[in-house]
């Protein structure tokens, strides 16, 4: 085994582990409205979370206004609905942009959602250049397992590397993009096949950026990565150990970088709702918390660990104190921050991590062989291999055979629920035609990057909607 902070980085990629600093907390939030949202990320702050992380609904993922009639009925059901950069300012009303870290869940509708954020910062007086976070734009992993996209892959591609190249250029503090993984075994797939889908996918937008003229080592400094932890608590943390190591020997030994920086897998763990389970759902408050251990053992960047109502509706205030509250604990009332790689000199995952290595090695050459990722989702190939493993891959979960709940638990969930979800009906003001919106149709047009006309246009209040037709490929 390797040592800490030191390639290929098996053992961690700081040499102090989290003895000097502990990973990042966040919990993922979006509710309805932007006040409620603010009111959440307040709540949660005030509890002690290090990182916000922003989750979005279904017609702000999928750029659509929430009046368009296609939003009907799902107007911040999934996550908070944002129409303008006015929306957006109040999600962070009273929240100082330069000194907490935001996350954003978004994708297909990333390169709108930056340019929201960064007039948002400007108005509030923060320079953009301070802004820190991470952004998804993962459209891979949308294409592959996920399906939330509103372009084809190619224009899809082309937007994700506009905001990549604006990132690099522009944001010092801001992760262009979090390689996904952990979409493609929350649909079924091993671990094994989650860390190559993670890795290829990486490798997939250095080429892009390549192409684009930038080199290895300043790309991938911004990369971080996406994964998630299930329930085998000693393999799932000895996936990270792999992760890392195969990622960083193939930087090298592929891809010819030479700053370690650049080599160092940074990781944001979910722990997978997938795990949840409807009965008895104060069990999950121990799933969760076994798959915390695990990604703390593996020694994860960043953290967000599922609140145990998650099967049932979106996490109530209950729900979320608890599963920040897990991460407390576990940082400071337990020794697992005390020590550098715990689990380094194990025979146990040593031999885990050689035969998973050879597995994520022999996928990886898989996709190389059907045209890497762009061939693999192309052709539907690897769509197939997930669906294939995911037959495979249901075990048992304790409770979930016996509908009876407890009176306690009955009492707790009573508590919890929201009441029935009303749809969200909201009228948007917008201008039929404004000359940003015009100076971004022949952007999108022309090739050039998107994002100075996409900023202009949240500048001048264009919609979600208005900013997602522009962006059109003509026909």
């Amino acid at each position: 085994m390797g040592l800490p902070g030191k390639y290929p980085f098996d053992a961690g990629i700081h040499p102090t582990g989290y003895t000097t600093k502990v990973w990042t907390m966040r919990q993922l939030a979006g509710l309805r409205t932007a006040a409620s949202t603010n009111e959440r990320f307040r709540y949660l702050l005030g509890l002690g979370e290090t990182g916000l992380s922003l989750a979005f609904d279904l017609p702000t993922q999928l750029g659509l206004d929430p009046d368009d009639p296609r939003a009907e009925g799902e107007v911040g059901r999934t996550g908070v609905s944002i129409a303008t950069v006015d929306d957006l300012a109040e999600v962070f009303r009273e929240i100082p942009l330069d000194k907490v870290s935001v996350s954003m869940t978004i994708n297909a509708t990333a390169p709108m959602l930056l340019a929201m954020w960064l007039v948002v910062a400007e108005e509030s007086g923060v320079e953009p250049a301070a802004l820190r976070g991470t952004l998804q734009i993962e459209m891979l992993k949308e294409l592959l397992a996920r399906k939330a996209f509103v372009y084809d892959l190619d224009t899809s591609m082309r937007y994700s590397l506009d905001v990549l190249e604006y990132c690099v250029h522009h944001l010092p503090g801001v992760n262009p993009v979090s390689l996904s993984g952990g979409h493609a075994r929350e649909a079924g797939c091993t671990r094994a096949l989650e860390v190559a889908c993670g890795i290829a996918d990486a490798e997939t937008y250095l080429q892009g950026m390549v192409d684009r003229g930038l080199d290895v080592d300043t790309v991938a400094r911004r990369f971080s990565f996406i994964f998630g932890t299930h329930m085998e608590l000693l393999a799932e943390a000895a996936k990270f150990r792999v992760a890392r190591s195969v990622y960083a020997t193939r930087l090298r030994e592929r891809w010819g970088a030479v700053d370690e920086r650049a080599m160092r897998m940074r990781i944001q763990v979910n722990t997978f709702g997938s795990a949840l389970a409807h009965h008895e759902p104060l069990n999950n408050v121990i799933r969760a918390t076994v798959q915390a251990i695990a990604a703390v053992l593996g020694g994860v960047q960043s953290l967000h660990v599922c609140s145990f109502d998650e099967a049932h509706q979106t996490p109530g205030a209950l729900g979320a104190r608890i599963a920040l509250r897990t991460q407390q604990i576990l940082a400071h009332e337990t020794d697992l921050a005390r020590y550098v790689d715990p689990l380094g000199g194990s025979s146990v995952i040593d031999a885990v991590c050689a035969e998973m290595t050879a597995e994520v090695e022999e996928w990886l050459r898989r996709i190389d062989e059907h045209g890497g990722m762009f061939g693999s989702i192309r052709s539907g190939w690897l769509e197939a291999q997930i669906e294939d493993q995911a037959y495979e891959s249901a075990g048992p979960s304790v409770g979930v055979t016996d509908a009876m709940r407890s009176e306690v638990e009955q009492q707790v969930l009573r508590q919890e629920r929201h009441e029935p979800l009303e749809p969200v009906q909201r009228n948007v003001e917008r201008r039929a035609f404004t000359p940003e919106l015009k100076a971004l149709r022949e952007s999108a047009a022309s090739g050039v990057n998107v994002l100075p006309s996409l900023i202009e246009a949240a500048r001048a209040r264009a919609t979600i909607g208005q900013m997602r037709t522009a962006l059109e490929p003509p026909q």
